[in-house]
């Protein structure tokens, strides 16, 4: 009988461990005219004294082009965090908010923030395959009509990528507008980009010849890509 209960308890635990959401939260910085290098030198001061990379709160940095956020700095978590995490009492460092308003605020014009969710079902990547990847190709869809149609081509998708030797990982908003990211890893740079590629060809000698058109007309009322853009990782403004 004992055994047995120390089954259940394993069980239970496992379940609420792997059923935990892995959540990131995204700062997208405009940094103010003018202030490029003085925002870089006060940033990286502040990482190196109050969240170095051995910090559960540690931060990673890139920088984007292309899109509604060209040329912002966008910050998010090295490492993910469950929402019961992110629950549990935190205490920042003696000085740490002093230090941010005082020396790196000042240089910021404006912050659009979300929490982002990895969504594994639709991935055909894990995120940590992507830390010591330097360029990313990044896709925003927001979502106008959500049906099981939609997230049934989501999950057919991962096969065409595969096919394609594309690794993507996606993640969801948990804040603001209903929305998704696909995140495509370019290990070997921009160059990735140059290869033209017919997803219309590929699904349809997966899935069948017309497939693609006839899951085009589902997703026409299901999501619309509204951004595109690409990220490269910036060291310096990063946890160390």
């Amino acid at each position: 009988m004992k055994k047995y209960y120390l089954l259940l308890t394993f069980m239970f635990v496992t379940f609420v461990t792997f059923s935990q959401k892995m959540t990131f939260q995204v700062h997208f910085d405009e940094i103010k005219m003018g202030h490029g290098s003085a925002y870089a030198d006060a940033r990286e001061k502040y990482l190196a004294k109050y969240v170095p990379a051995s910090d559960n709160r540690a931060i990673v940095a890139f920088n984007v082009l292309g899109g509604k956020h060209d040329g912002k700095i966008v910050h998010m978590n090295a490492k993910p965090m469950s929402f019961a995490e992110r629950d549990a009492p935190w205490m920042s460092k003696e000085g740490q908010w002093e230090s941010l308003r005082l020396n790196v605020l000042p240089h910021i014009e404006s912050r659009h923030s979300e929490m982002l969710v990895y969504r594994p079902e639709y991935s055909n990547s894990k995120y940590e395959d992507g830390k010591d990847v330097e360029k990313f190709l990044m896709t925003e869809w927001t979502i106008i009509n959500g049906s099981k149609a939609g997230d049934e081509f989501r999950k057919r998708m991962i096969k065409v990528r595969d096919k394609l030797g594309y690794k993507v990982t996606v993640f969801s908003t948990a804040t603001g507008e209903n929305k998704v990211y696909y995140s495509r890893r370019l290990p070997n740079g921009w160059k990735e980009l140059d290869e033209n590629v017919n997803f219309e060809a590929v699904y349809d000698e997966l899935y069948g010849k017309g497939a693609w058109a006839k899951e085009m007309v589902i997703m026409s009322t299901y999501w619309k890509k509204t951004d595109s853009f690409m990220m490269t990782k910036n060291k310096r403004l990063s946890s160390k």
